[in-house]
């Protein structure tokens, strides 16, 4: 073989496996809802798997099975009358291996919104009886619930609230600075108990705000995602337009996301806002019609942006749609999308698409897996 040849051969054996698609391999499946996905920093044993209902269930990543025994069972108290209900948040302390604390977010058996804290007795048990309600509050409607809460760069704990429910904010929640919904919230839960308010959260000491409020104009917020300083936060739509924003941290201080008057960038027939709030109104990095096109859907679904070992997606934003099985990745630069892939055929199975994706979860390795609410959960590996 002539030295060319071997150069030309070499080179076409990398380029083929630089370009190596994404493709899933089913992790676990017979769940009941799942919407979430997580593990503490640093773990390498275990994945805590969110089950609707109010179970946290633990898969065992050695054995690949999951264990016997939930994390924590909590169906007792959440009573779901409508989808968007339910135990939809979790985030461990970025002190779990000490302080054993996390924090969960679920609505009520009265459909109202609780921030809650826990102690684990052990990676394997939670100890229920450790329940600290931080915060609670009272849903105007069933839907809308929003459900992500995370801790930041900074080690603060974010919130994400909807709007309060039905449609178009017939309450006028989203604007209002007196209500934590439609609202991102920023506090300190570093204490022993409680939790205290950031002194540079931007309503601090405000008569006229709650203090907790960092951002407002939200409808309902499904999945947000840290990408080093920047936020991702994906809101679910009315009837037209879908969306997802990139903030900088310090953006988001008194950000407006500008619902209901605004859903994406489009104006919307909803009355405008009763007072004038401060901060910059925030305009969406990338948004998407309602329609059945393979760039179109009708609920977004937020994801994060991939750190894994599959080369072809590294550095891209992974989100979805939950009513049509699209899912897609796309290039974020400057706050912008770009180079939007729809990965139709890279993550089926047997020829069928993932339908329902509730969610992405991360794990401490970086891998992302996919979680189907039909009861799945994918992770994404490198095609053979």
């Amino acid at each position: 073989m002539k030295p060319s040849l071997l150069v030309l051969t070499f080179s076409a054996i990398v380029t083929s496996l630089a370009l190596a698609a994404p493709s899933a391999t089913l992790v676990v499946e017979h769940l009941k809802n799942p919407v979430y996905l997580t593990a503490p920093k640093n773990s390498t044993d275990y994945l805590y798997i969110l089950e609707k209902e109010g179970v946290i269930k633990i898969y065992d990543r050695k054995r690949k099975e999951l264990l016997k025994t939930p994390f924590l069972d909590i169906k007792n108290k959440i009573r779901i009358k409508m989808n968007e209900q339910g135990l939809l948040g979790m985030a461990f302390s970025p002190r779990f291996s000490s302080d054993k604390r996390f924090y969960l977010y679920y609505t009520d058996n009265n459909g109202d919104t609780v921030v809650a804290r826990y102690t684990a007795h052990s990676k394997t048990k939670a100890d229920k009886s450790s329940e600290e309600a931080l915060l609670t509050q009272d849903q105007d409607f069933k839907n809308h619930n929003g459900g992500w809460i995370g801790f930041g760069p900074d080690q603060m704990l974010y919130i994400g609230l909807g709007d309060g429910g039905k449609a178009n904010d017939p309450k006028h929640r989203a604007q209002d600075l007196t209500t934590l919904l439609g609202k991102l919230l920023r506090i300190d839960v570093s204490g022993p108990k409680g939790y205290s308010i950031p002194k540079d959260n931007p309503f601090q000491g405000s008569k006229k705000a709650r203090p907790e409020i960092l951002s407002y104009g939200l409808r309902n917020p499904w999945r947000c995602a840290w990408n080093g300083n920047d936020l991702i936060v994906a809101d679910v739509g009315q009837n037209a337009w879908e969306e997802v924003n990139v903030v900088a941290h310090k953006d988001l201080f008194s950000a407006n996301f500008g619902w209901p008057q605004l859903e994406g960038t489009h104006k919307t027939k909803n009355p405008k806002a009763k007072t004038k709030n401060p901060g910059k109104l925030i305009s969406p990095s990338y948004e998407y019609k309602h329609d059945g096109k393979n760039t179109g859907g009708f609920s977004v679904t937020g994801g994060s942006v991939y750190r894994g070992s599959v080369k072809e997606l590294q550095g891209r934003y992974v989100f979805a749609d939950y009513v049509k099985p699209h899912i897609w990745s796309a290039r974020i630069t400057n706050g912008k999308f770009s180079d939007l892939k729809h990965h139709k055929t890279d993550f089926s199975q047997n020829g069928k698409e993932i339908k329902q994706v509730a969610s992405f979860g991360t794990d401490p390795q970086s891998e992302m897996h996919i979680i189907s609410h039909q009861g799945q959960i994918y992770k994404i590996v490198e095609s053979d």
